[in-house]
């Protein structure tokens, strides 16, 4: 396992523990959905993350090229939460911009890697 395959690996469970969680606690309808919401989107993470490390070797070109796409969302939101927590961002990003951006970069690594294969 080299550095992009362990980076997949990390970002698609990453990935995995945003969108789980969001999906979870935006779907029940009580004040304290969190409390379920993110140990079930880590457990999803955990899975995703140990999937992708066990399988990437069988992955065929375009599966590899979806799935560093899809960790680069994660990889990108969690980056852009950290230079927000330490106030690096200026004034903060909204949700909406961190989403916007880390869709935008899963985009481009996506076209990225299919230049670069042909």
């Amino acid at each position: 396992m080299n550095a992009r395959h362990a980076l997949t690996a990390l970002g698609a469970g990453l990935t995995t523990v945003l969108l789980v969680t969001v999906l979870v606690i935006e779907l029940l309808a009580f004040e304290f959905s969190a409390l379920v919401g993110l140990p079930v989107g880590i457990l999803a993470g955990l899975a995703i993350l140990t999937a992708v490390a066990v399988a990437y070797e069988d992955f065929d070109r375009l599966e590899r090229r979806t799935m560093s796409a899809f960790a680069a969302f994660g990889l990108t939101v969690v980056g852009l939460a950290a230079l927000n927590y330490v106030n690096l961002a200026g004034d903060g990003l909204s949700g909406t911009i961190v989403a916007a951006v880390g869709l935008t970069v899963s985009v481009l690594t996506f076209l990225g890697l299919w230049a670069q294969e042909r």
